[in-house]
């Protein structure tokens, strides 16, 4: 969906709430052109994947055996907090 700078400007908070909790991808124009593109970043939060996962039998065991792991790598890359945000330096 298209959303003109102006409409940015002005609302960038109900710009922002449709990428996150609508998943849209909003191309943003301005002067006629589209100059960016706001879209909900891959992946998902730990606290997603485990909710997702219970669901389908996943236990309190198996939740334990993940966040080892999931702590484990993001020692090495970097992780991602509830918000989704992407962080790598361990704080």
């Amino acid at each position: 969906m298209i959303v003109t700078a102006t409409e940015l400007a002005k609302g960038c908070k109900g710009v922002l709430d449709r990428v996150l909790h609508g998943g849209e991808v909003l191309e943003i124009q301005r002067h006629g052109k589209i100059v960016a593109v706001i879209q909900p970043c891959a992946g998902a939060t730990r606290a997603e994947i485990v909710r997702l996962l219970r669901g389908r039998g996943f236990n309190t065991k198996d939740a334990a055996e993940m966040k080892a792991a999931a702590d484990g790598a993001s020692n090495v890359i970097g992780y991602a907090n509830e918000y989704g945000d992407r962080r790598t330096d361990g704080g």
